[in-house]
């Protein structure tokens, strides 16, 4: 897995060949394919996709990339940014809310609250435990310790509305452990504190945890759903295979997860995806659709991306391999998908047909209402409309 703060910055200095046509490449790890006519930077015809009104404007072509959006909402984002070797909150005003440059040398998580860019912050201690912070504003301060401590924070909304993983320490064993606002709590038993993971919708409406059970009980995944009182499970615990990613399009898009095989959660009942993949690396998933990818580096050191859009029900629909680091990103519609990199950033169809393009764009991520935030080489945020689907 790639650092979470250095997720484009392994990529070569060779500029992002999208492939010009929707057609498939080689499987990995064959060599990419190659555009066949004049193209982009971004492997984009010249002249064949227009620049999206708002995201050009302040950017300059060629900026030295490297700053990620590790989360964004309306309301707000917060960066990773190199330049500064910090995490950064910003309203959605473009107002700098706060800077940590402790998270970003100790790589680490980082959540939004009720209201992005006040954040909660997981951060691994000298010690061996993990210290876990609240952001807000110009004030950071450490949330109150529970008996077994806390760990991480998976998602969070309020004092009583979070979703918590707790060491085995005090004689009780590692667990997930989900606050209720009417004082109810559910606690999931797991292997190990660094294993869960957690996976949100875009809407934070519904969500994914997958971790390995006590002993040998292998690897499960439990839906989770909002309701007016919190996070509540939305069903029994199912097994599947081993993961370590995954993406979620909504209560009625598809749930996936990336591991050695991955795998379609189709109503629950794990199903394999129709993808040449050997394995799926990463994703990103709206309501109708989704992008698989696969990460490799070749024998000369270049960094390569494989991408594949699937369906809803994880039916391969397109296919492009690229000869560098490519981050993705899905609109809440999955009808669209914001590929960002280190030449700039190409925005695509359901069917990898090109909508627009823009430079100087080092990073990507939609909102939960459908906005685009992008990231210039700078460092800064700015918050812009997509173009229309088709």
């Amino acid at each position: 897995m790639f650092p979470r703060h250095a997720t484009l910055a392994l990529g070569t200095a060779a500029a992002v060949m999208l492939a010009a046509c929707s057609g498939r490449g080689p499987a990995p790890p064959a060599a990419p394919a190659t555009p066949s006519r004049e193209a982009s930077a971004l492997g984009v015809p010249r002249g064949h996709a227009p620049v999206a009104p708002g995201l050009e404007a302040g950017l300059e072509p060629g900026a030295a990339p490297g700053a990620v959006v590790l989360a964004a909402s309306s309301s707000g984002a917060v960066v990773a940014d190199p330049a500064t070797r910090s995490y950064r909150g910003y309203t959605s005003a473009g107002e700098l809310s706060w800077i940590d440059r402790d998270a970003y040398r100790n790589d680490a998580e980082v959540v939004c609250a009720a209201r992005c860019p006040d954040a909660v912050i997981t951060a691994a201690g000298r010690d061996g435990t993990n210290r876990v912070r609240l952001r807000t504003g110009t004030r950071a301060r450490l949330m109150a310790p529970a008996r077994a401590p806390v760990q991480r924070v998976l998602a969070v909304r309020g004092p009583s509305d979070a979703v918590l993983v707790e060491d085995g320490r005090g004689g009780r064993g590692a667990r997930i452990r989900v606050d209720r606002t009417d004082r109810t709590r559910v606690r999931v038993d797991v292997a190990d504190t660094a294993g869960v993971l957690w996976v949100e919708d875009a809407g934070r409406s519904a969500a994914l945890a997958v971790y390995r059970g006590p002993g040998h009980a292998g690897t499960s995944v439990l839906a989770f759903r909002r309701d007016g009182r919190g996070w509540r499970p939305g069903g029994p615990p199912r097994p599947v295979a081993e993961a370590w990613g995954g993406c979620l399009g909504g209560v009625r898009g598809p749930a996936i997860l990336a591991g050695p095989r991955g795998t379609l959660l189709a109503h629950g009942t794990p199903a394999p995806l129709t993808s040449d993949l050997p394995q799926v690396g990463e994703c990103a998933a709206g309501r109708d659709g989704a992008v698989l990818l696969a990460r490799w580096i070749d024998a000369g050191g270049t960094a390569h991306t494989a991408l594949r859009g699937v369906d809803a029900t994880g039916r391969e629909t397109w296919a492009r391999d690229v000869p560098a680091e490519v981050e993705v990103a899905a609109h809440p519609s999955g009808r669209q998908f914001a590929l960002s990199g280190q030449a700039g950033l190409e925005i695509v169809d359901q069917a990898g047909r090109t909508l627009v393009r823009a430079a100087g764009v080092s990073s990507a991520r939609y909102t939960e209402t459908g906005r685009l935030v992008v990231v210039d080489g700078a460092g800064t945020p700015r918050w812009a409309e997509p173009p229309r689907d088709g």
